[in-house]
């Protein structure tokens, strides 16, 4: 059976009850180590004092040691006890070893365990002497209270340790709660919005913390959503209307000559605006094609020098240019880093519109840019852009004229296709209008780069 993942505000609450039960355990054991040793330096201390006592009251006394003392030896060179307070429980036992004696130095410290004494005794010994006799001092403490009181300290410390560590989880869980909470109101009102709801927003709480900045980052992003999604149905809502004014011409060419077959020449003009119309269907079809790849990354450029006069030539060699219009080319031989097939599908779509919207001249300019690119600027002596349309000229469907009819000219995907191309190879393109008047649109491509290598202009 799989076990379900612990939710975020669990783990949390769980690491935070780990860590503060490590760091309690960490704090107890340091207290523990402190008292213990303040306590054994408490006996140290008390049993220095009264071996100092005693050692000036048995110089008095001629080395007899006081009735009150509660456990105090004095043991000879041979390690005999001579001497030792009345309440010293431990019959003739002496405190210290005769190797202890011989070995001892001007104080030790020792603990001990007397039987009669009922337990552990910490004892004191120091060389004293009395009427010129060199003996040993002892003096001596039971450890009982001190006993007591460590095992006091550890019941308390193993009984609050667990209990303070339940506490911190505890608030850990509902500090987690609360610190969360903004996330599960972002949650629930992101799972609320529907691709029909773009328009609402996650609530933004004025914490000034990360929560705050994700509720931001996260609107910012419906937005990029709500405008690509409102860019799609754009979309949608224009390559419907393309597809359906060729598609009834269409049909209406192909039903009049259904309705004429006896008349040739009415049939052929119907089989012929038919043919149009389906090179036409043709045509947007690429172009959609091309966009829909430039969108998803799949230009895929094949970039070799390009010499963009010879492009131009080939490309004007290959139109249909009408009377009374002329094409002209000017400029030194420029290579740039591209993709032929690429270069002319550009070429292509700006002199059709460029020849579309003249009215006698279509000028070609080629050239260095003044970054160190290739250049490319094809203008006309037509009517030039609309104010309105020269923030859109490079959207799909961009056109001026909003009848939509196709002598208005092209599906308006043309410069919408030159700018993915052009981006697509790193380079960059503009447009706008002459004073003089006319349109013009700029392309730059990066450069080859030395300008040596075969050079391809199809």
């Amino acid at each position: 059976m799989r076990l379900r993942p612990l939710s975020l505000r669990s783990r949390l609450a769980l690491l935070f009850a780990l860590g503060t039960t490590v760091l309690l355990v960490v704090a107890s054991l340091g207290l523990y180590l402190v008292l213990d040793h303040q306590l054994s330096m408490t006996v140290d201390q008390g049993l220095a004092a009264r071996s100092t006592d005693l050692a000036e009251l048995m110089q008095q006394a001629g080395g007899a040691i006081p009735d009150r003392d509660p456990f105090a030896q004095v043991i000879d060179s041979s390690g005999t006890v001579i001497d030792q307070s009345p309440t010293a429980d431990i019959g003739a036992q002496a405190a210290l070893t005769p190797e202890e004696v011989a070995g001892l130095g001007p104080a030790a410290s020792f603990e001990r365990e007397f039987e009669l004494a009922g337990g552990r005794v910490r004892v004191l010994a120091r060389q004293v002497t009395v009427d010129g006799r060199s003996l040993v001092l002892v003096v001596g403490s039971s450890l009982e209270d001190y006993d007591r009181t460590r095992e006091r300290l550890v019941a308390v410390l193993v009984v609050s340790i667990p209990l303070l560590a339940g506490l911190l989880a505890g608030a850990g869980w509902l500090l987690a709660g609360a610190a969360l909470r903004p996330v599960r109101r972002l949650t629930e009102e992101a799972d609320a919005i529907s691709i029909t709801e773009l328009r609402r927003r996650l609530p933004v709480p004025g914490t000034g913390d990360e929560i705050e900045l994700l509720a931001r980052t996260l609107n910012a992003m419906l937005e990029r959503i709500e405008a690509s999604v409102a860019r799609e149905r754009q979309f949608l809502d224009d390559a419907s209307h393309e597809l359906r004014t060729p598609l009834s011409i269409l049909r209406g060419e192909l039903e009049l000559a259904v309705a004429e077959p006896g008349d040739p020449v009415e049939v052929e003009a119907a089989l012929r605006s038919a043919l149009d119309e389906a090179d036409r269907l043709a045509r947007l079809a690429d172009d959609l094609l091309a966009l829909a790849r430039a969108q998803a990354g799949g230009l895929e450029p094949r970039p070799v020098a390009v010499e963009l006069l010879g492009a131009v030539q080939h490309v004007v060699g290959v139109l249909a240019v009408p009377d009374g219009v002329t094409v002209t080319c000017t400029g030194p031989t420029t290579a740039v880093e591209a993709d032929p097939d690429h270069v002319e599908q550009i070429l292509f779509n700006l002199l059709t519109n460029a020849i579309r919207h003249a009215r006698a001249a279509v000028t070609v300019r080629v050239g260095a840019g003044p970054d160190g690119t290739g250049e490319l600027v094809v203008s006309d002596d037509g009517p030039g852009f609309p104010s309105s349309m020269l923030p859109i000229g490079f959207e799909r469907f961009a056109r001026a004229d909003p009848a939509r009819g196709p002598e208005t000219g092209g599906t308006g995907l043309g410069l919408s296709i030159c700018a993915a191309i052009a981006r697509a190879h790193g380079g960059t393109i503009d447009a706008g209008n002459d004073p003089a008047g006319g349109a013009w649109v700029r392309v730059a491509l990066p450069s080859a780069p030395g300008g040596d290598g075969p050079t391809s202009h199809h």
